[in-house]
């Protein structure tokens, strides 16, 4: 699926989704996957950290390092917006991952959502619905159940 998005967006698969479990998917436990970057930012690095709540919702952080500011990298994009895919269904805004001078940034939500795609994307408009700009970083992240 992520292929599908990214060559929708004109990437072509270069960004694959890196999965790297780091705990047993039980609650209270936090796992983490390795986001892919692009070619455009290559010394990036990103996590997804994910832990179960009470509610069988998750919560989710995004956290980078190395991230150069995207109005240098990706012209005229001028901040970073982190989209949650589910598999089935449209990309959703989840909002801006400020990076901040020292090129590390992080952003925490929570989903409901068991199978999706975790998308960094250079945009305009931080208020976009439907991404538009450039992917940045990828990663699906799979919950078992």
């Amino acid at each position: 699926m992520t292929i599908s998005i990214l060559k929708r967006w004109g990437v072509g698969g270069a960004l694959v989704g890196a999965l790297a479990l780091g705990g047993c998917g039980t609650m209270g436990h936090e796992q983490t996957w390795t986001m892919a970057t692009t070619e455009r930012v290559p010394a990036a690095t990103g996590k997804v950290k994910v832990k179960q709540e009470k509610s069988g919702n998750s919560r989710i952080k995004v956290e980078v390092a190395h991230l150069a500011q995207p109005t240098g990298v990706f012209d005229p994009a001028s901040t970073y917006v982190v989209w949650l895919k589910p598999q089935t269904g449209d990309p959703q805004n989840v909002g801006v991952l400020n990076v901040k001078k020292d090129l590390k940034g992080e952003l925490e939500t929570r989903t409901a959502f068991k199978d999706f795609h975790v998308i960094v994307t250079a945009e305009v408009d931080p208020y976009t619905t439907t991404p538009n700009g450039q992917p940045v970083m990828d990663t699906r992240v799979v919950i078992p159940t």
